[in-house]
């Protein structure tokens, strides 16, 4: 993690709390950081009583909840995430994209109040939220107002969500922040503290301000163009649990492959750090071998979880990507990918092992890899690095073969329910559950 993490961390450890921690940049780090600093901030036992997570909240609901004591004695800590009242009106991320994802996940409340206080900011009401509707703003001005490119999905949606805050009399939340800067100012009570995690900030914000003179100001960074990207410091951060390190040229392969992708580059570099075994570096050869060009298509991490069913795992991975603005027809073309990969490695288990999985990876290397070889030879394709092709085996051999074949039945039903409008984190769970789970 970054020096001014630890810095804050190792404080908090030794009993100082500070009353506001805000922490922005690139989604993924954020999130990270904020997830360590809750933990450290409440411990597992008070978790529940002592915690909460407010979205699309006003300043004032923020502040009502840090005011109210806990159930129980101990710290409470109140975690906001991508907080509207803090962020710049324009040259944000995706902001209709998380009040849109909200919504199909079935949080109609939450991603009403996210669009109308992204709208608010241009002075709009619910009444300009229908794009049918006589005098709405039109799409050239969501993109002179806001930055936002709206496409035909949006149109819809902002439909349908105007129709819905008009039935249900949902109203933008209060974008004044001055009640909630007042209550910090006054001193919260002993204890308390306010976790803002944000992608953005106006730098004219007054909380932004009382972070760096009373609070923590942590900064979360990625270079936006890929030739000022320096991953150093974060990869240094990733491979800290494994104590390994990059050998020389090994970063700026890594970076050619991943991008600015920082959830692809913590997965590689978990996978690289398992594969190295013993080594203490991870050398521009191991790299190149193991990770792809990939970037942004990437979804080692879900892989895995599928690999070892593990429904916890795909869960989660899933409801983090989504979160982070990741569609769920993308989750489940990822996910169908993985399932004939799968697929393929099941038939190759009972052509060349005879349906058993091979017992160490020097025997698959002798008595296995040679006919995968011989495969992709005839079929003038490029055969698979052989320890990738192991662990892909010993996968396969977690699944029967009639599980895989429903498996793709269930990923066309997904597919169809996705494109006729259902709501995307259902979806995925649902594939998700009957994919990790063992037959009775």
């Amino acid at each position: 993690m970054s020096a001014e993490m630890d810095d804050v961390l190792a404080e908090v450890k030794a009993g100082k709390v500070a009353p506001l921690y805000l922490l922005w940049g690139e989604e993924f780090l954020v999130r990270k950081g904020a997830d360590e600093l809750v933990k450290a901030l409440v411990p597992d036992a008070s978790m529940g009583l002592n915690f909460a997570v407010l979205d699309a909240s006003s300043p004032r609901e923020v502040a009502q909840e840090l005011a109210t004591m806990p159930l129980f004695p101990g710290r409470k800590v109140v975690l906001v995430r991508d907080p509207e009242f803090v962020a710049p009106k324009k040259g944000r991320g995706d902001a209709l994209g998380k009040a849109r994802e909200a919504w199909k996940a079935g949080k109609r409340k939450e991603g009403a109040r996210r669009l109308l206080a992204l709208a608010a900011r241009a002075g709009w009401g619910v009444d300009q939220l229908d794009p049918t509707a006589p005098g709405a703003p039109s799409v050239e001005e969501w993109k002179e107002e806001l930055d936002v490119d709206l496409a035909e999905v949006d149109l819809a949606f902002l439909k349908e969500a105007a129709a819905f805050c008009r039935d249900e009399r949902i109203t933008a939340p209060e974008g004044d922040a001055s009640a909630l800067l007042e209550l910090l100012q006054k001193g919260l009570p002993k204890g308390h503290a306010l976790v803002l995690a944000a992608t953005d900030v106006d730098a004219k914000s007054p909380l932004l301000k009382f972070a760096k003179d009373q609070g923590h100001l942590v900064e979360r960074k990625v270079a936006a163009r890929h030739k000022d990207l320096d991953l150093s410091e974060i990869a240094t951060e990733f491979l800290a649990p494994f104590k390994k390190k990059l050998g020389r040229g090994a970063l700026e392969q890594l970076k050619e492959r991943v991008g600015g992708n920082i959830r692809l580059l913590q997965s590689e570099l978990e996978k690289l750090a398992v594969y190295v075994g013993d080594s203490a570096t991870i050398e521009v050869a191991d790299v190149a071998l193991l990770v792809h060009h990939a970037r942004e298509e990437e979804y080692f991490e879900l892989s895995e979880s599928l690999q070892k069913r593990d429904l916890k795992g795909a869960l989660g991975y899933a409801e983090d990507a989504m979160g982070q603005g990741t569609h769920a027809l993308q989750l489940l073309g990822a996910v169908a990918s993985i399932v004939r990969g799968l697929l393929e490695n099941h038939e190759r288990l009972g052509q060349y092992a005879k349906g058993s999985a091979p017992r160490s990876f020097d025997d698959f290397k002798s008595r296995i890899f040679p006919k995968i070889e011989q495969e992709a030879k005839a079929a003038k394709g490029r055969a698979p690095h052989p320890y990738a092709a192991f662990l892909s085996m010993q996968a396969a051999a977690r699944y029967e073969r009639r599980e895989l074949l429903r498996a793709l039945v269930h990923c066309a039903e997904a597919d169809l329910e996705l494109k006729s409008s259902a709501s995307g984190k259902l979806v995925i769970e649902r594939l998700l559950w009957s994919l990790c789970a063992r037959p009775a």
